[in-house]
């Protein structure tokens, strides 16, 4: 059903517990006709159909399609087999610790008089699974399962290095292994922790290395006390996580199913005609909703129709045709449709705070002191830099053209005012990566930790809104460096803070200080005066970005202003071959260089 594509060992166990949960549905419905009943049941864990269908599709071991019905691999592969090996495949395949009622969902289905008292029977009597309080089954290979060997062969069978049982025996000890509370207080002191490296502390606590000393350790009650701890999940690769690690795992398996689903070889089918009847119904749930819908789930719910169709791509024009000339509903950007008034009144208007601030001091000659140049009076040095996109700004950029091929991943730097505003520049984003219709588009960004947040985009005013909550995370105020990601979806990215700092535009905490105070008496300086208090700080030279941003903390003004600055001043300088720029006092006096008013601009 499924080419194969390569995820790493961190996607692996995500998507297995996500499988889990579909195998759970899986067992509960018994014969599954529609994939969307699974969907609907699982959409509160963020699992839509198309990534049901993915995941369904591209893990044989676990999943079977026969009689045009999906199943559990292990309903097809242990017919016929022993009643208790039934039962141990299938929860083997089940990947954690699996419901009783499951089990006996799915023996009932091959063996019709299959029940819970005889299943209870065959598993109190097999040596290879466990059953807890919660009538849970989990299996022999999944915990430490020694009883009277020496420690040193008991840590080989099972894998363990001998020094990581020390470490966690002193990290645990005084706790007593036969009392719940004592274990669950334990659990949240080690978590996440190999239960087979758990159970080895507890045997090592419960069986002394004494030939006279009473055995306690049984790996069947310890672990029915193990897996009867609520706040803890099993993972495919032998942890226990806190509970709240599921929350990454499903952001993580949705990913990897959005990954996986241009693999999937789907049946063809003939485009959908979108009826109008149809749209209406779109347009309730649409203005109906919290939040956003995206035409995606829509083609899911009413015709089941994911990406992985082949006629996705005409099915999803027509019905974005359709809701685009509905005026009930407001297309938000991408294929996302909302109720028209949602968008922030703040988003038209949050460019008016990146104004800039223009001085009217004179020189003794009557002429503006802060005076811009063209580009033909500008050091050619800056002349190349005013085209940096970390030199431009809202109000401030000069918009290229599309690239050739636009990057899967992009690095952004945030500065001191986006921060406070909760705020980024589009300038600093690849033309393309958010296409130029509507105005208004709504942005969703996903962390590694699978929280969501919703950002406006205004393409008007090349801004984007709705940060502060994640920036103010952030304690580096001008210089943090985060990634946007690319993803399958529209207008989704991954975001993430990367573990460095732009060396141009980082700002230290002292320096914000001093540029705040400078800030607070600069009230009738000219900008000159601003960038020459500013750079007496940097006796060894500072890059023309870093000067840019410093004197940006201080007064909001435009990279061609601070360049032209550096340009017509004698007591400014570059030396060399040098790429910073240099402050000598002793020349302030020599003033504007004359030869530079010919390209001043005209006010």
């Amino acid at each position: 059903m499924a080419k194969t594509t390569a995820i790493n060992p961190e996607e692996q166990i995500a998507r297995e517990y996500a499988d889990r949960l579909i195998l759970a549905q899986l067992s509960e419905l018994q014969n599954v006709v529609k994939l969307s009943e699974i969907a609907d049941r699982l959409s509160k864990e963020g699992l839509g159909l198309a990534e049901v269908r993915s995941l369904l599709a591209s893990n044989p071991n676990k999943f079977a399609y026969n009689e045009r019905r999906w199943m559990p691999a292990a309903r097809l592969e242990g017919a016929g087999r022993p009643f208790a090996e039934q039962i141990r495949l299938i929860v083997d395949r089940f990947g954690g610790p699996m419901p009783l009622s499951l089990v006996v969902n799915e023996l009932s289905i091959t063996q019709p008089e299959a029940n819970e008292e005889q299943a209870i029977r065959v598993i109190t009597n097999s040596s290879q699974i466990g059953l807890t309080d919660g009538k849970r089954l989990f299996l022999k290979s999944w915990v430490f399962a020694a009883s009277d060997e020496p420690e040193a062969t008991a840590f080989e069978l099972h894998g363990l290095n001998a020094d990581d049982v020390d470490a966690l025996s002193k990290k645990l000890a005084g706790t007593d292994f036969r009392n719940e509370k004592s274990i669950r207080a334990a659990l949240e002191k080690a978590a996440p922790v190999s239960t087979k490296l758990f159970g080895a502390v507890a045997f090592r606590a419960l069986n002394p290395q004494d030939a006279h000393a009473f055995l306690e350790y049984d790996w069947k009650k310890f672990n029915e006390i193990l897996f009867s701890t609520d706040g803890f999940v099993y993972s495919p690769d032998g942890i226990l996580y806190p509970a709240d690690q599921t929350k990454k795992w499903l952001s993580t398996a949705i990913k990897v199913a959005d990954k996986l689903a241009p693999s999937v070889e789907i049946e063809d089918a003939a485009p959908i005609e979108v009826k109008t009847g149809d749209v209406d119904k779109m347009v309730k749930k649409i203005v109906a909703a919290e939040g956003s819908v995206t035409a995606t789930k829509l083609l899911e719910e009413f015709y089941e129709i994911t990406p992985t169709v082949k006629t996705f791509p005409d099915d999803m024009a027509g019905l974005m045709e359709a809701l685009k000339a509905r005026k009930e509903v407001l297309w938000v950007g991408g294929d996302r449709f909302n109720k028209p008034g949602v968008v922030p009144e703040i988003v038209d208007t949050i460019k008016d705070f990146f104004n800039f601030e223009q001085t009217d001091v004179k020189d003794e000659e009557g002429e503006f002191v802060d005076a811009e140049l063209n580009d033909d009076g500008l050091s050619s040095t800056l002349r190349k830099l005013l085209n940096h996109p970390l030199a431009m700004d809202v109000n401030d950029e000069d918009i290229s053209t599309v690239p050739k091929q636009l990057p899967e991943s992009i690095r952004c730097v945030l500065k001191s005012t986006h921060r406070e505003l909760g705020t980024f520049p589009l300038c600093q984003i690849p033309l393309g990566w958010v296409p130029n219709e509507p105005k208004h588009q709504e942005i969703i960004l996903q962390d590694r930790d699978g929280r969501e947040l919703q950002v406006w985009a205004n393409m008007e005013d090349r801004l984007l809104f709705g940060f502060i909550d994640w920036f103010y995370e952030q304690p580096v105020e001008s210089g943090a460096v985060f990634s946007l990601t690319s993803t399958p979806k529209a207008n989704v990215f991954e975001f993430a803070w990367l573990d460095q700092t732009d060396p141009v535009v980082f700002i230290t905490s002292q320096r914000m200080e001093e540029l705040r105070e400078l800030q607070g008496r600069s009230e009738g300086l000219s900008t000159f005066d601003v960038v020459r208090e500013v750079m007496s700080h940097w006796p060894k030279g500072a890059d023309f970005l870093t000067l840019l941003w410093e004197v940006n903390v201080v007064r909001r003004v435009s990279r061609r202003l601070v360049a032209s600055l550096l340009s017509s001043y004698a007591c400014f300088y570059q030396r060399s071959g040098s790429p910073v720029w240099h402050y000598d006092a002793k020349k302030v006096e020599q003033g504007f260089d004359k030869t530079k008013r010919k390209f001043v601009l005209k006010r």
